[in-house]
């Protein structure tokens, strides 16, 4: 089976597609970090990076339409077999569109040429590469982490579908949580915070929206919230936006999508 089989994403199709993604630095960027023993740890956008290992994987995919690329392969137009030579190349060709002489200064065209470099990044390196692929389903022996015990969950996330904006858990730990001005929720800012005032956090929460979770399961959680259309919590609580939505459910789901369809590929190629 071919690997370049798909068209790369347009910077223009997936601005229209989904506004939210004009800036892909809306949404602060999580970072997984693996070392050399293969444990992980996820840090904010904000936070201080620190040499916690070498192989880094940018856990923020593409939005999740048919014509928009559902993860890193995807964006370069590329299916999960792709040899290195067919993802430089990839690379290459989708960079053109980023040329100044083409693109001018747009921001927004800036953002997502930033983003292409995080991809290539990650799939240029094969320790980064295989991380992501586990992760994200991409791996034959690769497990769901919604439904892997064997992970220690020492990472905490905030579900947004929940958030009523109280801001307990920014009072009680305030180097941990932080409130978004522009839409009144919680998140989660650094997970290197005093484990006690993390705990006194969670069980000040009202609405019990914050989670302890594994690295793995935070890659998944976070990437699948930027691919929400985000409103004030303002106007969650009053109606007029989505307050009930399982984000663990729905990012089990899209891991278990990606692993059929490479269980799909494989069983193609053996009966090739």
């Amino acid at each position: 089976m071919a690997a370049q089989l798909l068209t790369p994403v347009c910077i223009d199709v997936l601005k229209l597609q989904n506004p939210s993604l004009n800036s892909f630095s809306s949404r602060s960027s999580s970072r997984l970090l693996a070392n050399n023993s293969s444990s992980l740890s996820l840090m904010g956008h904000s936070s201080k990076r620190r040499s916690c290992g070498r192989a880094r994987v940018t856990a923020e995919d593409s939005a999740s339409t048919d014509a928009i690329a559902d993860d890193y392969y995807a964006v370069l137009g590329l299916l999960p077999d792709a040899t290195p030579e067919q993802i430089k190349k990839a690379y290459y060709n989708c960079m053109k569109a980023c040329h100044p002489d083409l693109s001018g200064d747009d921001p927004e065209t800036t953002n997502f040429c930033m983003f292409i470099n995080e991809v290539y990044a990650v799939l240029s390196d094969p320790v980064q590469r295989m991380v992501y692929d586990e992760i994200h389903g991409y791996s034959l022996i690769a497990t769901n982490p919604f439904l892997d015990d064997s992970c220690p969950k020492d990472h905490v996330f905030v579900d947004e579908f929940s958030c009523i904006g109280c801001k307990n858990c920014n009072n009680v730990a305030p180097e941990v949580f932080k409130i978004e001005e522009d839409f009144g929720r919680a998140r989660v800012y650094n997970q290197c915070g005093i484990n006690e005032f993390v705990q006194q956090a969670i069980e000040s929460c009202p609405v019990d929206c914050i989670h302890r979770t594994s690295a793995q399961q935070l890659s998944l959680l976070e990437d699948e919230m930027r691919r929400v259309e985000r409103v004030n919590v303002a106007m969650m609580l009053s109606g007029m936006g989505s307050g009930s939505a399982d984000v663990f459910r729905m990012a089990s789901s899209r891991w278990e999508r990606r692993q059929a369809k490479v269980l799909v590929c494989y069983v193609h190629l053996k009966s090739s």
